[in-house]
């Protein structure tokens, strides 16, 4: 019986050195299998931008984003409420403004990274009624006409393109004497509403948002109005540094240049060739 025992015994311990062998060669077989690769998170940037760029950096975007595996979420309004905004804290990643002044002002008030604003486009204004308007608008005088009741503009206290479309009618004389007739967009992309719905016969809007099919559109003489020299920076505490900056200069690439060309802006005077 002592012998029966004790092959029990030593055929129990045998067994438990058995299994604990196999676990040992399963667990050291699974820790040595190669890792999956590892999926990298998409990043994402919020950039305000002046609505006068509302076509041309949907188009930029969508390139950005495939170039570097990241959304970008667009907030595009006048540069004025978009320069407020930011003044109290908005969390965006970057600012494209309608005019440099915009981006100075943050800058002095440390609320742009400084080294990393530049000058990327510059806006055109023109004349503009919709397709089926039987008006010929064809210069600033021509908005005299009687048949025009309602002259539809960018509201110039916080927006760029509506106090360069004022400066112009100030230098053409004809301010004061249109005065009844005028009505103010919040930015340049309710202007164009103003004229596409009816509720203006015609207005002054950015180059950059007129469409063929909707509107005719006639550019205004630049000696007018004072040089729309836009200009782009990252905000200061943005999380999304690398990435931000990514973007600004991606704007000035040569084949972001051509989106922007073809939507109307020219290239400010030190990327002229």
């Amino acid at each position: 019986m002592r012998r029966l025992a004790l092959q029990v015994a030593l055929a129990g311990t045998l067994l438990i050195t058995v299994v604990g062998c196999s676990s040992g060669n399963k667990m050291q077989e699974t820790n040595s299998q190669p890792l999956a690769p590892s999926t990298k998170v998409e990043q994402k940037l919020t950039v305000a931008a002046a609505s006068d760029l509302t076509m041309a950096f949907k188009e930029i975007g969508q390139v950005f984003e495939k170039n570097t595996n990241s959304k970008i979420e667009f907030n595009f309004s006048s540069t004025g409420t978009l320069a407020q905004q930011i003044e109290n804290g908005a969390p965006f990643d970057v600012f494209a403004a309608a005019n440099i002044s915009f981006v100075d002002g943050l800058k002095e008030k440390g609320k742009v990274i400084a080294d990393t604003q530049q000058l990327y486009a510059q806006g055109r204004i023109g004349l503009a009624t919709t397709v089926k308007s039987t008006l010929q608008i064809k210069e600033l005088k021509d908005l005299l006409d009687p048949q025009i009741k309602k002259i539809a503009i960018a509201n110039p206290d916080h927006a760029p393109y509506g106090l360069a479309a004022k400066q112009a009618l100030q230098k053409a004389g004809l301010w004061d004497q249109l005065q009844d007739k005028l009505v103010f967009g919040k930015n340049i992309s309710e202007t164009l509403t103003f004229i596409t719905t009816g509720n203006a016969e015609a207005g002054i809007i950015a180059q950059s948002i007129a469409k063929p099919d909707e509107t005719r559109f006639q550019l205004i003489d630049p000696s007018l109005y004072d040089p729309l020299n836009q200009a782009i920076a990252v905000i200061k505490g943005t999380s999304q540094e690398e990435l931000a900056r990514q973007f600004v200069l991606f704007v000035n690439e040569p084949d972001s240049r051509k989106i922007m060309q073809k939507y109307g802006f020219a290239p400010p005077p030190e990327l002229k060739k």
